[in-house]
């Protein structure tokens, strides 16, 4: 079967509430259905790739079937603010910039865990607010800048075993409680936590050997952050002055605090 791209043309003519792409489109093109407000449902058996802002701002669209998709481009389903629940196949390998952006509605969010997704790029869910039900694939390596900015809503997560990285502001203004990230972390991003203001305890394994300024500054409600090794690089100010820092006597991470008027607690037998 031969297969082709759908234009914006041959879809707006096609759309209806409950949509069903044929199965001869194998792609998406660039806004096929930007700004339709007559979208709920959509169903692409078919599609690998799906277009640069193909659904931006399809207010009415509340859930989309994408059992085949390998690629979704920038800001495919950005700003659609009734979609309620997204699933990601284990084909997806690859996402563009803020594709879930502004979807204020967005509750659940799940990747196959065996999927060969490796980077969630900036912005993917920027301001997705209602955000709380995520599951990330096992294969991950980067959370991107802003990834989850602003998810007031996520109060848990699961890191990947495999992450590498967390970017700039990643978290900013999440839910969390309390953290602990996986072992083979090297790298926590500037502001990646910032005003994360639910946050209570904080555990950063040995791995990471870089933690950004004010990481985890404006968690006013953070109690502890606990790390019992010396990273080779530290930003400035990252938590407020009435977090205690949990670590070795002796530490660079005890000058640290000192540094700062952070008060510590030594770890162990200390």
């Amino acid at each position: 079967m031969e297969y082709s791209v759908l234009e914006r043309k041959t879809a707006i003519q096609a759309a209806e509430e409950d949509m069903r792409i044929p199965v001869c489109y194998q792609e998406l093109g660039v806004n096929v259905l930007k700004n339709n407000i007559k979208i709920k449902h959509i169903e692409l058996s078919a599609v690998r790739v799906v277009g640069t802002e193909a659904f931006y701002n399809c207010t009415a669209l509340r859930y989309a079937e994408l059992p085949r998709v390998g690629m979704i481009r920038k800001n495919a389903f950005g700003n659609c603010s009734n979609l309620r629940e997204i699933k990601l196949p284990k084909t997806l390998r690859e996402l563009g910039k803020g594709v879930f952006s502004g979807c204020k509605r967005l509750e659940c969010a799940l990747f196959d865990p065996l999927g060969s997704c490796r980077v969630l790029p900036a912005m993917t869910f920027a301001n997705c607010r209602a955000l709380k039900d995520v599951t990330l694939p096992e294969m991950l390596w980067t959370i991107g800048e802003q990834a989850f900015y602003k998810c007031e809503s996520l109060e848990s997560i699961e890191f990947p075993k495999r992450l590498h990285r967390i970017e700039d502001q990643a978290f900013y203004q999440c839910g969390f409680k309390a953290i602990h990230f996986p072992e083979h972390l090297e790298y926590i991003g500037e502001s990646a936590f910032l005003k994360c203001k639910k946050l209570e305890y904080v555990f950063i394994p040995p791995s990471v050997q870089k933690i950004g300024k004010w990481a985890f500054h404006g968690c006013n409600n953070l109690k502890v952050l606990e790390i019992r090794h010396d990273p080779r690089e530290i930003g400035e100010w990252l938590t407020n002055k009435n977090c205690i820092i949990r670590c070795p006597r002796g530490s660079k991470m005890e000058s640290y605090a000192a540094r700062y008027g952070v008060q510590v607690e030594y770890t162990g037998n200390d």
